[in-house]
């Protein structure tokens, strides 16, 4: 019986928080909308898009029972 470990790949380490799910969400919107290669949308530059996707994705996530069409309506001005 061998008593070794080995790690061969990178480890990360995150919580699973409201806030944290939020921001991975938050991520994999931005890239679908068009984030590609270290590139940003026009749209993507403005620091009111990444608040109001942020403020989006926390709000779906932290009321899962929510309705998703209510919260992308909802446009915070």
């Amino acid at each position: 019986m061998v008593d070794k470990t080995e790690i061969t790949t990178p480890i990360e380490i995150k919580d699973n928080s409201v806030e944290r799910v939020a921001l991975d969400l938050m991520s994999k919107i931005a890239k679908a909308e068009g984030y590609i290669n270290g590139t940003y949308t026009p749209e993507q530059k403005n620091r009111d898009y990444w608040l109001k996707l942020y403020n989006q994705c926390h709000r779906v996530v932290y009321s899962h029972n929510a309705g998703i069409k209510g919260i992308l309506e909802d446009d915070f001005s």
